[in-house]
């Protein structure tokens, strides 16, 4: 559960039974989730939880380092929907798809990059249309799921690990996978 001010899409920010899911925030699994960037609201007199965004529009250019998650997979690319720009050490939401070109599978060494709902971090390599890579050791992966259980998974020994299936499964993540250390409208996540 997030103990912060600001969430990410997928991020669980209450248990249902703490509060009603309001704005940008959906209930999962018992829980309620973030469907968008944004700072949370907590309206305890009517025992809601919100998402709120920033409407503050910022332009995306080549080198932009930027916040997604993976929605699409086909064969040689993934589409990632783009929710952060990160601009002077703090992020702003952007509302875009990118694409992601994917190697070759056995070429680059990864036998399954990334995944559906994994949180990247990415760099604009094109803006018409928008291409990100996610090669770089800052890049990459920062959260994923259990491909069968859905878990959370965590760093353990350098490889992805599901404490509750005992399964490792591998993806590109980043230096600081699982320590996302992020700020955005003035407050902070770390």
């Amino acid at each position: 559960m997030v103990d912060s001010d600001i969430a990410l899409p997928g991020d669980i920010i209450a248990k249902e039974e703490e509060y009603l899911p309001g704005k940008n925030t959906e209930p999962y699994d018992g829980n309620i989730v973030a469907t968008k960037l944004g700072r949370i609201v907590r309206d305890d007199k009517n025992l809601t939880i919100s998402v709120v965004g920033s409407n503050k529009k910022t332009p995306i250019g080549v080198g932009s380092i930027v916040y997604g998650k993976v929605i699409k997979i086909n064969g040689k690319d993934a589409i990632i929907q783009l929710y952060a720009i990160n601009e002077g050490g703090k992020l702003h939401p952007v509302d875009h798809e990118a694409k992601l070109m994917l190697p070759v599978q056995g070429k680059s060494g990864y036998t399954h990059i990334i995944s559906l709902g994994d949180i990247v971090r990415a760099k604009v390599t094109s803006v018409k249309p928008i291409y990100v890579t996610i090669f770089n050791t800052d890049l990459g992966v920062l959260k994923t799921r259990c491909l069968i259980c859905r878990n959370e998974l965590i760093l353990k020994n350098n490889v992805l690990y599901c404490t509750n299936c005992q399964r490792i499964e591998t993806r590109k993540i980043a230096s600081d996978y699982g320590n996302i250390n992020i700020s955005g409208d003035n407050c902070e996540r770390s």
